[in-house]
């Protein structure tokens, strides 16, 4: 994979030395934190949007039928589902659509569940519109996630919980739901009348054999199934592209269709539109030759802290790594601070993402193995009695 050459030239997020001052105490770390790839985008992708803008104007668009037509067969291709046209809904991001459902499907003070550690955003989300948060933590057993079902049956149960969301795969920890766990949750949901909402982000990424399931193959068996989804995080256009709730009921549709037409939601965005169908029809060889360098990056660091204090919990999917200090640290604080400041690696401390991540630290390695390998060394150094120093 060839690595972005003007990254340095582009005002990232995760490269803002405002930001990098503000969570890091130094603007010049640097910085594996956010969630975006330092890789160029497929080259089919890049073609088709210098030709787009190559004497071409830009009116207002609409998604012909070979977007439509590209992206269904995406899905049956990649999650073997037959995927319905009119069940989408366009959003400029994931937790908006999250924001709109929670609003427009529960009271305030209900309970949302949440699996943590997890993506610090479902908690802003609920904490904003006034919802409480109900936690479903995740345990590790063995350097294995698993969900705790017998917690999520009781929790599901209480009258006050209204939804639970899942992310899969789960992000920080990388776990990727099998067919069986996926079908618990759904069961536990119904059952219990539990809005199910899947994000589904990361769902290209899927490494070392194993396979992904999408919520969607279960909307048969329960229609209270929302799936939020985009292939920003597939193919490295998080500053580009939006996303997509397909939602199969049509009362669910109906209500948060109303919604985003309210707050004009959901346009189509002319390079958007090109870079997404691109991405469906050429895309493929690109993302296999990502999924192949993302395992090498993975195995080449379990090879480096083999014989160190820091535990690596193997993800099944993302490109993101989590890492295990507990051998190491005893406060999550001073973890931080001593990888932060001896490394000079920017990391998201594993407690940004619920206390049930402290003492564990989110690694992004979707960039060059060199890179990956000279972090990890500066990182180990850092880490106070390694055995491996």
């Amino acid at each position: 994979m060839k690595i972005d050459k003007k990254l340095k030239e582009l005002p990232l997020t995760k490269s803002n030395p405002s930001a990098l001052e503000s969570l890091f105490g130094n603007g010049y770390i640097t910085p594996m934190w956010v969630a975006d790839m330092e890789f160029q985008i497929a080259k089919p992708i890049q073609d088709a949007l210098i030709e787009r803008i190559s004497n071409s104007g830009f009116g207002y668009e609409y998604k012909p039928e070979s977007f439509f037509i590209a992206q269904k067969k995406w899905y049956e291709q990649n999650y073997q589902v037959d995927l319905n046209k009119k069940h989408i809904l366009y959003s400029p991001s994931i937790t908006t659509t999250i924001s709109v459902l929670i609003e427009n499907f529960t009271s305030v003070s209900d309970g949302i569940i949440i699996q943590p550690p997890v993506f610090m955003e479902f908690r802003d989300v609920i904490r904003n519109t006034k919802r409480r948060i109900t936690k479903n933590p995740l345990k590790l057993i063995d350097k294995h996630y698993q969900i705790d079902f017998q917690d999520l049956e009781e929790k599901a149960k209480l009258e006050t919980n209204k939804v639970l969301i899942i992310c899969n795969p789960h992000n920080p920890v990388g776990r990727v739901w099998t067919k069986e766990e996926l079908n618990q949750v759904v069961r536990i949901c119904k059952e219990n009348d539990i809005l199910l909402i899947s994000d589904e982000i990361h769902k290209d990424i899927i490494l070392f054999e194993n396979k992904f399931t999408s919520a969607l193959q279960f909307i048969k068996d329960y229609e209270k199934i929302v799936v939020c989804t985009s292939e920003a995080k597939t193919f490295n256009l998080c500053g580009i592209t939006d996303s997509m709730a397909i939602i199969s009921s049509d009362e669910l549709r109906k209500v948060v269709s109303r919604t985003f037409k309210k707050y004009n939601l959901g346009r189509t965005n002319a390079l958007t539109r090109v870079a997404l169908e691109t991405s469906y029809t050429s895309g493929g060889t690109w993302l296999n030759n990502l999924i192949e360098t993302i395992e090498d990056n993975v195995v080449s660091i379990a090879q480096e802290i083999e014989n160190s204090n820091i535990q690596l919990i193997k993800p099944e999917g993302t490109y993101q790594l989590w890492l295990d200090f507990r051998e190491v640290f005893e406060d999550t604080n001073e973890m931080f601070a001593k990888v932060s400041e001896g490394s000079g690696i920017g990391l998201n401390a594993g407690h940004w993402f619920g206390r049930e991540g402290a003492l564990f630290m989110r690694m992004n390695i979707a960039t060059s193995k060199d890179k990956i390998l000279n972090s990890i060394t500066k990182i180990k150094k850092a880490v106070p009695n390694d055995t491996s120093y």
